[in-house]
């Protein structure tokens, strides 16, 4: 199966990205503006994007260094992938390594379009934190390169 990795230098203490990724409220300032549930460890996230675009996410961890997700229901394509936010102090920042891992194989179209949607999303992440000059390092890994 694929991975999506994203690699973000964001211009805000760990603490504040962190919270973008912990709270109902900063979750909707930078993802989609109607998310419902609760944020924290072993709560329930419902994003809700359009007619058949709906994951519901069951927050597996929630804490300064890490937030992770298991997409439990909302879209077929997501079902039982698992999301990462690992977050490490950097310079005056935080760098944010995002990385979801697909639990079935879809189109090479498909994965195109998730790997833009996450990358113009986690720029954002720090909600009113600015990205780092640094521009994102993405990738979507999938078959071994040939030799």
């Amino acid at each position: 199966m694929k991975t999506i990795y994203h690699l973000v230098d964001i211009a805000a203490p760990r603490e504040t990205v962190a919270a973008a990724l912990t709270s109902i409220e900063r979750l909707a300032s930078w993802r989609t503006t109607q998310v419902s549930g609760d944020a924290s460890a072993d709560g329930e996230i419902t994003f809700t994007f359009g007619a058949e675009f709906n994951p519901v996410m069951r927050v597996v961890r929630a804490d300064p260094d890490s937030v992770s997700w298991l997409c439990t229901g909302g879209v077929a394509q997501w079902a039982d992938n698992t999301f990462w936010f690992d977050l490490a102090d950097r310079d005056q920042g935080t760098r944010l390594r995002f990385r979801q891992e697909y639990a079935i194989e879809l189109s090479d179209d498909d994965y195109a379009i998730y790997n833009y949607n996450w990358g113009t999303t986690s720029k954002a992440s720090g909600c009113s934190a600015r990205p780092a000059a640094a521009s994102p390092i993405t990738r979507v890994r999938n078959r071994p390169s040939p030799s």
